[in-house]
């Protein structure tokens, strides 16, 4: 019963293991650091949209979005807050697929954005890979 036991535990913490969002590259926001410790597809929101959110430790939220115009919108939504500013639009670019994994049916999303925007008193740079986000 205990080699069974164990041998579950480690099935699953390497299944999280393996759908732990992956995050490379610098954000900065007003020429802060913005240490990202998660990010979730714009499948996973109500209304859907196509883009990724990533979120710090202070629960502070910034969303790259690809409007229906092609072009990238960058907000920023502070401290769990469910509205915020749209920090600029047409500022840099989002690329991004679909991986075949899904995590409470949202399918895992990859790819990599490059921004320089500024609007609303602010400012946010963005050089970021990304994998893993649901």
């Amino acid at each position: 019963m205990r080699g069974t036991l164990t041998g579950s535990v480690i099935v699953v913490a390497g299944a999280l293991l393996a759908c732990r969002a992956k995050l490379d590259g610098n954000i900065t926001v007003d020429g802060k650091s913005f240490e990202a410790d998660a990010c979730r597809s714009g499948e996973a929101f109500l209304p859907k949209f196509s883009g990724v959110d990533f979120t710090n430790k202070s629960n502070d939220r910034l969303r790259f979005q690809v409007l229906d115009t092609g072009e990238l919108q960058v907000a920023l939504f502070p401290g769990g807050a469910e509205t915020g500013p749209v920090i600029g639009v047409g500022c840099g670019t989002l690329t991004m697929k679909r991986q075949n994994s899904k995590v409470n049916d949202i399918e895992n999303i990859e790819g990599t954005i490059s921004a320089t925007c500024s609007g609303n008193g602010h400012e946010v740079k963005a050089t970021v890979n990304f994998k893993n986000c649901h």
